[in-house]
């Protein structure tokens, strides 16, 4: 097979788990991957696999074929709860990561419900097409225990 068609199969396998996991609030099993892909339950699981190494944030449930995150989403519960357009279904795999949500659903409200590690108060933000719309409490921060330098970030984006 030409490694163009490789490359482009694993970014549709890739767009197609992001898509899934939006519409249905959790990731697909392979088989319903390959489905929707078209092909086999074997090629659809490969290209799955392909797809969570070759992005950031995808990765499998301990020695299993179950999607456990797919950026920004999990497919476990967490403490960060995201809720688009009133429908709360989805959980964020981390509460940074939660912040991508807005882009992956264009012109929808995204509220994530999350809880302070540190002090167990509640925090929500608000967005819509990337925007903070509402922030509580105000003097909310974020914090990330590992700094953005230490992974190689150019070739990552390119998948949707």
């Amino acid at each position: 097979m030409e490694p163009a068609v490789v490359e482009r199969d694993v970014k549709r396998a890739y767009r197609e788990t992001l898509l899934f996991l939006v519409e249905k609030g959790r990731a697909p099993h392979y088989t319903e991957l390959s489905r929707i892909l078209g092909e086999s339950a074997d090629r659809a699981l490969e290209l799955q696999h392909a797809a969570a190494k070759a992005g950031i944030g995808s990765w499998f449930l301990h020695e299993t074929d179950f999607v456990e995150c797919w950026a920004p989403f999990s497919s476990i519960p967490t403490n960060h709860l995201i809720t688009i357009d009133g429908d709360q279904r989805w959980y964020g795999q981390c509460g940074l990561e939660s912040l991508a949500v807005t882009w992956v659903v264009p012109d929808r409200e995204v509220r994530i419900d999350s809880f302070c590690l540190d002090c167990a108060e509640t925090v929500t933000v608000i967005q819509r097409n990337g925007e903070v719309v509402d922030i509580d409490p105000v003097e909310a921060v974020g914090h990330m225990n590992e700094p953005f330098s230490s992974g190689n970030w150019d070739d990552k984006a390119s998948f949707l």
